[in-house]
């Protein structure tokens, strides 16, 4: 991780915003916090970080969409028993009360619009729990791709429906899914806190804090299983997980969550090529891809992650199946439900008859 040191300009801001998050997802006292956030490149003294989370100093700084969604709501609650409690208290007053009580600043201009019933925060609220560690994962994967520019963009529609319950227990709100012209499964929230963790680099917080699921999200957005098959004997040896992830840090960060779980992974990086679709040429960009193979692995991988993909899912669950068989029987059962078509497994289409 690199070094995010509060010497450089604009570097203790980003340290603040991520030890706010960390002790809000966590709890933790000021000493784990600070812990944690060094071994996440983020360094600043002891001092600073008491400072921070007991003596209610805080580095200036605009609250973006993130820290908005998570203390815009609480803010106007203070705001509003402030001047219940002090009816001759001013709006910067309860601002700075506000300030005192809360990791953020809110704009005096902004509390006298709440105090006054002149509006109200208008923002989507966030509810620490570990399905932001879902989210975050797919938003590392599938969603910083989608090409709607808001919401999640993919293939299998129950992706996209176990996607948008864990959208709602982190927001109370349950997006639709809509089905394009292309056949594709779209979200179209407006998340730009979701966003916002990729764009700030808090997104290595929350992984941090929900490892397992950030996990369960990413290889749901860019993982694979696969049979290792040896065609001349017709035998199935053994099965291979693998995750492409285009992003350096991202890759590292996955790689050290699943040695920590007993799944190290292989790595290998595909550099970026030229490719024809549909008579379409298209650019495909460098990526990493972690993989490990191996049956026991492979039940592992299924009881920690696994995928909530539909195709995926189903996979998984007949190479668990199978794993007793005998290789040959391995693959006449394989292959009674897949059959590879252009390098690719494809799923046959059920037996009316059966």
């Amino acid at each position: 991780m690199g070094d995010r040191s509060e010497s450089k300009p604009g570097k203790l801001v980003e340290a603040y915003r991520a030890a706010v998050l960390l002790r809000l997802l966590t709890g933790w006292g000021w000493h784990r916090v600070w812990r944690a956030l060094s071994g996440l490149g983020y360094v600043v003294s002891a001092n600073t970080m008491r400072d921070w989370l007991y003596r209610s100093r805080k580095p200036r700084f605009t609250p973006t969409s993130l820290e908005k969604s998570l203390f815009y709501h609480r803010a106007y609650k203070l705001a509003l028993e402030a001047k219940k409690q002090h009816p001759e208290w001013g709006h910067k007053r309860i601002a700075t009360y506000i300030s005192k009580h809360l990791p953020i600043r809110v704009p005096a201009t902004t509390v006298y619009y709440w105090i006054t019933g002149r509006s109200k925060p208008n923002i989507t609220q966030i509810r620490p729990c570990p399905a932001l560690g879902y989210l975050v994962g797919v938003l590392v994967g599938d969603y910083i791709r989608a090409k709607t520019g808001k919401g999640l963009n993919v293939k299998d529609n129950e992706f996209a429906e176990y996607y948008t319950r864990r959208y709602c227990e982190v927001t109370g709100v349950k997006p639709d899914v809509h089905l394009d012209v292309r056949g594709y499964c779209v979200t179209y929230e407006n998340a730009g806190w979701l966003r916002e963790l990729w764009y700030s680099g808090l997104w290595r917080v929350v992984a941090y804090v929900y490892p397992l699921e950030f996990l369960k999200g990413l290889y749901d957005s860019e993982g694979s299983v696969t049979p290792l098959i040896d065609w001349e004997k017709q035998r199935l040896h053994y099965v291979e997980v693998s995750l492409a992830v285009g992003n350096e840090e991202v890759k590292e960060c996955a790689k050290r969550i699943l040695k920590e779980h007993d799944l190290e992974a292989e790595e290998n990086y595909k550099p970026s090529q030229l490719r024809e679709i549909k008579g379409k040429k298209c650019v495909f960009r460098g990526a990493w891809e972690l993989r490990f193979r191996g049956w026991d692995k492979l039940e592992t991988f299924a009881k920690l992650i696994g995928f909530r993909e539909g195709e995926r899912r189903r996979r998984l669950e007949l190479l668990l199946r199978l794993r007793h068989l005998s290789q040959r029987k391995r693959f006449e059962e394989w292959t009674k439900h897949y059959i590879k078509v252009k390098g690719r497994w494809v799923e046959r289409a059920p037996n009316p008859r059966a």
